[in-house]
């Protein structure tokens, strides 16, 4: 065996195990997104007064005052509200006054709301005033995510 060949073989095996690592980490991140969306949690009562759909849509949520624009993924939506996960430090205190604008199903929403709770990686919004128009859209995209609409 030339001097080389274990260097090679290690420098394999360090690769190989980084490949894994991120994998596990992608993997984890994927359940605790799953967990998220889930509807209910045992144990914990459900204080929501409408049902959450899943959503595949993009936000960006700024701070009435100016002080804060983030992007993040919206999670799940619905009559009332949306959680929103992202990369942002949020330092919201519950009843912040945001406006938010996401895409989703070839629809863009624009609507004022509040922070009702925010975790580690993301925040969950109660909508507050949104047009006509808008309140048409939204529940039309609730449709489609519950199975009402093709």
């Amino acid at each position: 065996m030339s001097k080389f060949e274990g260097q090679v073989d290690s420098q394999f095996d360090g690769q190989k195990e980084k490949e894994e690592q991120a994998e596990q980490q992608e993997q984890e991140k994927q359940q605790e997104q799953k967990e998220r969306r889930s509807f209910a949690v045992e144990g914990i009562v459900e204080r929501r007064e409408h049902t959450r759909y899943a959503v595949d849509a993009w936000a960006e949520v700024m701070v009435k005052d100016g002080t804060m624009l983030f992007r993040g993924q919206v999670l799940d939506v619905s009559q009332g509200g949306c959680y929103i996960e992202t990369e942002a430090r949020l330092r919201l205190a519950p009843g912040t006054p945001v406006e938010i604008v996401f895409r989703a199903h070839d629809r863009v929403l624009r609507c004022e709301g509040t922070s009702r709770m925010v975790r580690t990686r993301g925040a969950g919004f109660l909508f507050e005033t949104m047009s006509a128009k808008v309140r048409v859209e939204l529940e039309g995209l609730i449709a489609e995510l519950s199975g009402e609409r093709g």
